[in-house]
């Protein structure tokens, strides 16, 4: 006998996913992840009155400002009792030392002539730390340093090869990679100042001078700085500089390389650097908001996104409504969620600490300041949720379907791994893209972002991220170019593995090992 449905049944039956859905806990918060609010938010941070958000300036701390006013709203806390615990907090704020050095502070006299900076020499990183003088010079070149007398010396090596370039408006790679490598020999090698002699700097210095002139920011840590053996400089000086130095030797360009070639050659040469330091001190501020679980609260899951970014280049302001106004509103708004939840009674089991962050375009300085003075112990950190640029599309997507790229999300635990792609599979169906998640990826994302400061301590993490675009630190990184649609979707894909990660019974298994 065929069985007949009313019309009533119909509807009935066809509620019922509804139903199953508005039943799903994750699904009903996670819906509180909307454009309209992400829009609101980043209309307001990525603003000119926020000038750019540099750390340590006035728009950072106009939008360090901003995100204490959206947790105190949402009624979610500091973190509690941290003067009890001796935690250096300033109520939702987490103050880290910074000095700024403006590069320039080094000159030089060589073999009796001074050269000056920018002029004939450049350095990418000044790290002597006192002027000095030395009677000679031993020249070198890759395989004749190792083993070579050098310790406290000067050092000269000829570079011939003509460095590679990058685009945008981060050091060009290739060039930093090669000087940095070389550095490294000598630094093994015990060597006080490299000279890196290259018959390219003057047009190293035209094309780099904005990069290599722009001030430098590091974090200011008296212990770490105590136990710091005597750094080595490298100077990249120009050729008829090492010509100039090389006539001291008796050689000529070619003949230094051949004798280079054979072994290390010592000659005398007086090299004198002179060091008068241009700092200044100044402070940047992660803020902690901070969700407390129930009966898994000692354990944490951390969310992070920076809140910085370039600033100003005179009047024009670079506003970064990508990077990473993008990361940052999509932590409020998973802020939000994880609020409302908690005040419905449906409070995650483990604690999530929500952590906007400041100088990561200064070194990924806010998260390694929380690595080294960690508010709650690492070894209870679950993982590491990390959102940096995720609302656009780079020229690799530019007509396929919605996508995020996931990286180092199996380098420490490929139970992350799995769930990331699990929840995804169930509630946001995103093409999850590992290009970037490969251990060769020559641009080396996994290393770029605040995440790797948890990383290289142990703790599993996930980034976040939709790839590069034409406005990449460039002032047209403006809101309008956002794709708010999107930015909503892999927002809500971050909340539903951050959802996973603070509820299920046991936390994650660490299965990989720090690179």
């Amino acid at each position: 006998m065929a069985q007949r449905y009313t019309f009533s049944s119909i509807l009935f039956l066809l509620s019922l996913p509804l139903l199953a859905q508005l039943d799903d806990l994750p699904a009903r918060y996670a819906a509180l992840i909307d454009q309209a609010d992400l829009r609101r938010h980043l209309d307001t941070l990525a603003s000119d009155r926020y000038e750019g958000r540099e750390t340590g300036l006035k728009g950072q701390k106009m939008a360090a400002q901003y995100l204490r006013e959206r947790f105190m709203e949402l009624g979610i806390p500091p973190v509690p009792n941290a003067a009890e615990r001796g935690l250096a907090l300033n109520g939702y704020e987490q103050p880290f030392p910074l000095e700024v050095s403006t590069p320039g502070g080094l000159s030089l006299v060589v073999g009796g002539r001074p050269i000056g900076f920018m002029q004939e020499f450049f350095y990418f990183q000044e790290r002597a730390e006192q002027s000095f003088t030395v009677d000679s010079v031993v020249l070198v070149d890759e395989s004749s340093i190792v083993g070579a007398q050098v310790r406290d010396r000067v050092v000269l090596m000829l570079q011939n090869e003509r460095p590679g370039g990058l685009k945008g408006d981060r050091p060009p790679r290739d060039l930093f990679q090669e000087i940095t490598r070389k550095g490294k020999l000598a630094e093994n090698a015990g060597a006080r100042l490299l000279l890196l002699a290259s018959p390219q700097a003057g047009a190293m210095m035209r094309q780099y001078a904005h990069y290599i002139t722009t001030p430098r920011m590091k974090l200011v840590d008296g212990k770490a700085k105590e136990q710091a053996g005597r750094p080595l400089q490298v100077i990249v000086i120009d050729a008829p500089t090492a010509e100039h130095i090389l006539r001291r030797g008796r050689m000529s360009w070619k003949k230094a390389a051949r004798t280079a070639e054979k072994g290390a050659k010592r000659f005398a040469c007086p090299v004198e650097l002179v060091h008068q330091p241009m700092r200044q001190e100044l402070q940047g501020e992660n803020i902690l908001g901070y969700v407390e679980g129930s009966d898994r609260k000692e354990e944490l899951v951390v969310v992070t996104a920076h809140y910085d970014h370039i600033g100003k280049d005179g009047e024009e302001v670079y506003n970064g409504a990508d990077d990473d106004g993008s990361g940052t509103v999509a932590l409020l708004e998973l802020a939000e969620a994880f609020a409302r939840a908690k005040a419905d009674g449906h409070g995650p089991r483990r604690s999530v600490l929500f952590m906007p962050v400041s100088g990561e375009e200064k070194g990924l300085l806010g998260s390694e300041w929380y690595s080294e003075h960690p508010v709650f112990p690492l070894e209870n950190t679950v993982a590491d949720l990390n959102i940096d640029m995720i609302g656009r599309t780079d020229s690799l997507h530019q007509d396929a379907a919605p996508y995020v790229y996931i990286i180092g999300s199996d380098r420490l635990s490929t139970e992350l791994h799995r769930i990331n792609a699990d929840v995804n599979a169930r509630y946001t169906r995103l093409q999850l893209d590992l290009t970037y998640n490969d251990r060769n990826d020559p641009n080396r994302y996994y290393y770029r972002s605040d995440h790797y400061n948890f990383a290289r301590k142990g703790v599993p993490v996930i980034f976040y991220f939709s790839g590069v675009h034409e406005d990449y630190h460039q002032p047209g990184d403006e809101v309008q170019k956002i794709r708010f649609d999107l930015l909503e979707q892999r927002a809500r894909l971050v909340f539903h593995t951050a959802w996973e990660l603070a509820n299920r019974p046991a936390r994650i298994l660490v299965d990989g090992t720090v690179e």
